[in-house]
């Protein structure tokens, strides 16, 4: 009976250690951590909402002049900017998101300047020389200042939150617009060229 024991006691103690041989000597596996999957940017993914059908622009009117002029701002229309698509971009020196920002658009503009137009419209029309300080302070080269000095412009797409930017087709139609801030010099700046240059 015993020799019946100690004959089964060894078997079990041979196959551990044989198990412990094998777990000490055989290298473990790598397993691969799980690959992160690119973040897809779209569009949509950066906030970017259409215009359906396409809307026809019926005003337009703002005022312009060069960031390094002295005299009186020019009354211009939108409808004179057709054959080309166009940012506009309503913004105001007393918006955080949009002080923020700028300098970014201004790199855009420059960049992509056989692109669209971009048209950055203050919208604190009554503070010029706030307006041009800034521009000054950060060092704005490519965009002019232009102002929407009624408010109407501003009204009549209804921006009523400020950043908002509007995009329109060579045809002078909104397609599409985005409220918020935009990661001008990123993969938002390149998705958003490649998109107007299309219309």
């Amino acid at each position: 009976m015993n020799k019946g024991i100690y004959f089964i006691l060894g078997l079990v103690i041979a196959g551990v250690g044989t198990a412990g041989y094998w777990a000490l000597t055989t290298p473990p596996k790598h397993t691969d951590a799980p690959k992160k999957e690119a973040k897809k940017v779209s569009l949509l993914t950066i906030n970017f909402i259409p215009t359906a059908p396409a809307k026809p622009i019926t005003e337009g009117k703002y005022w312009e002049f060069d960031s390094s002029s002295e005299s009186a701002p020019n009354e211009k229309d939108l409808k004179d900017l057709q054959g080309k698509p166009v940012i506009l971009h309503f913004w105001a020196t007393w918006c955080a998101p949009c002080v923020q920002e700028f300098p970014e658009l201004d790199t855009f503009a420059d960049k992509y300047k056989n692109g669209a137009h971009v048209l950055a419209v203050a919208t604190d029309a009554k503070n010029i020389d706030k307006i041009k300080e800034f521009y000054k302070t950060k060092g704005i080269k490519t965009l002019n200042i232009a102002l929407d000095k009624y408010g109407s412009l501003s009204r009549y797409f209804q921006a009523s939150a400020l950043p908002t930017t509007v995009f329109i087709n060579s045809k002078g139609e909104e397609i599409g617009r985005i409220q918020g801030a935009v990661e001008w010099s990123g993969t938002a700046g390149r998705l958003l060229n490649t998109y107007l240059s299309r219309n």
